[in-house]
């Protein structure tokens, strides 16, 4: 249902009105209108930026600026159909860096070699290109397609986190090591020793749903045909036939999740550097 009664004010529009009162929109028209688009970076906006053509084209005009991830989103759909530059009709502004990204990515390309690469090109390219002119400016462009993470702070020593209640903490509560480095110059802005990198698990598992692609097999578990004494998934074992009868509720839902701990490689016993701790 694409609501649009929320007291706020928007542009009358009679046609709009008569397409947006009692329309619905499954996710199989959202996959079928997302098939007739021909542009795949378009594709690839709309997935990240957990959006379907039908939001774009039916809901109405509304009297107010966009928030941050909306006006996010409508750059990047314009950068996915302006061409690369006038008369381009291979390259869009989008998929020319994205393209560059892979390369960068497969081939383990440095920043300052991307940027050498990225130069060259530029200087070949018609006057006018909106070819992207460093490594740094490419990134903020494709940053709201990417998935973030959390800057927190560690003990140098790994004892603790100065992580929730332990967030204003400056020295380690085990070790006694003090949370940021000495202070030199003028500078005003604490240093710390050491920091973790956290890439939280639920916007990764959100963004598996987001393209019809990957969310019809995050649910396959449920939707293929089991086959008499032969396991081809986990959901074939009876583990996870005990864990259904178990818990009813939370297995009847296909889009629930069960994790599994992969440890391949990772010796819980093993003496170096030091005795791990499990």
């Amino acid at each position: 249902m694409c609501w649009y009664a929320h007291g706020e004010l928007f542009v009358h529009n009679e046609s709009m009105e008569e397409q947006v009162v009692g329309s619905t929109f499954s996710a199989s028209n959202m996959h079928e209108v997302g098939n007739e688009n021909s542009n795949p970076y378009r594709n690839m906006v709309m997935d990240a930026m957990r959006m379907s053509e039908g939001n774009v084209r039916e809901c109405p005009i509304v009297e107010e600026e966009p928030n941050a991830d909306a006006a996010r989103f409508f750059d990047l759909l314009r950068d996915s159909d302006e061409p690369l530059w006038d008369g381009c009709t291979n390259h869009s502004k989008l998929s020319a860096i994205a393209q560059v990204f892979t390369i960068k990515s497969d081939h383990g390309l440095s920043e300052a070699g991307y940027d050498k690469i990225i130069e060259w090109a530029r200087s070949i390219l018609p006057e006018g290109n909106r070819l992207k002119e460093n490594f740094y400016a490419a990134k903020s462009m494709m940053k709201p397609l990417g998935l973030g993470y959390q800057k927190i702070d560690i003990c140098p020593n790994f004892c603790m986190l100065y992580y929730l209640e332990n967030v204003e903490m400056t020295e380690c509560m085990t070790c006694g090591h003090s949370r940021y480095k000495p202070r030199t110059g003028r500078g005003k802005t604490l240093v710390a020793y050491k920091k973790l990198r956290y890439f939280p698990i639920t916007p990764r598992l959100q963004r598996l749903f987001m393209s019809p692609r990957t969310a019809e097999h995050m649910t396959w578990h449920q939707s293929h045909h089991a086959v008499d004494g032969v396991m081809v998934h986990p959901s074939d074992g009876e583990a996870w036939k005990h864990f259904n009868s178990m818990h009813p509720h939370f297995s009847a839902e296909s889009r629930n999740m069960r994790l599994g701990l992969c440890t391949d490689g990772f010796n819980p016993f093993g003496s170096f550097p030091a005795p791990y701790s499990c």
